[in-house]
């Protein structure tokens, strides 16, 4: 289904008003397959809404994707920091891949995929031009080296973390040998925020960093898949 809907929409863009969920004047947003791609991947927020997202995509509405195309092009003044964002990404990110890296990566992955949208690294659209401008040292070799040491460390992940996957967790807590690790069920990017039990985890931490208490992340389940009725 996500293949298809990715072709469909690469094709044949979407372009829609919409009226942003806060309200206020209605926003032109076109949903391409790059925009989808990027949306389900920033969908972290409320990832067990996202198969009945494209449930609803695919039967012609395109409602909750929209909305949140809509969302991102409306945000608050500094709740986004550009700058800071562009220096990591054109530091530490671009110059470790080509354009031609990341292309090839993606027809690895997608093969079903357009070259329109596998040419663009989710999350970082268009980042190689930008980079071209914004014109930061080069740092992907020393960032790229494993952090170790034995200052206690607190590493939380989310299941369904698309950005910073939960896997990778288990990389960084290998060279931090007084780490503790938490893995949270059914939560995506920015698990503290979304999650109580997290938010009790990183208090408990703070108060006893070699022994914090973990022992709420065994009671937790992920929140069931939003059901579309047929």
């Amino acid at each position: 289904m996500l293949t298809e809907q990715i072709r469909k929409l690469e094709a044949q863009p979407l372009t829609l008003d919409v009226t942003p969920d806060g309200g206020g004047k209605p926003v032109k947003t076109v949903l391409d397959g790059g925009a989808l791609l990027n949306l389900i991947v920033a969908f972290t927020p409320r990832p067990n809404d996202l198969p009945a997202a494209l449930d609803e995509l695919s039967r012609g509405n395109p409602e909750r994707f929209a909305q949140a195309r809509a969302a991102g092009s409306v945000q608050k003044e500094g709740l986004f920091a550009h700058g800071l964002t562009n220096s990591i990404a054109c530091a530490e990110w671009a110059p470790g891949y080509t354009e031609a890296d990341v292309l090839a990566a993606g027809r690895k992955e997608y093969p079903a995929w357009p070259d329109s949208v596998l040419a663009q690294a989710p999350q970082l659209p268009f980042q190689y031009p930008v980079c071209g401008i914004w014109d930061v040292a080069d740092r992907a070799e020393i960032q790229r080296v494993p952090t170790a040491g034995a200052v206690p460390a607190l590493v939380v992940s989310g299941t369904f973390d698309v950005k910073t996957g939960a896997s990778w967790a288990k990389g960084v807590a290998a060279g931090l040998s007084r780490s503790t690790s938490v893995l949270v069920p059914g939560i995506g990017h920015w698990v503290v925020p979304q999650s109580p039990c997290a938010q009790q985890v990183l208090a408990s931490f703070f108060a006893r960093p070699t022994a914090p208490d973990t022992s709420c992340v065994a009671g937790l389940k992920p929140a069931p898949f939003t059901i579309i009725p047929k």
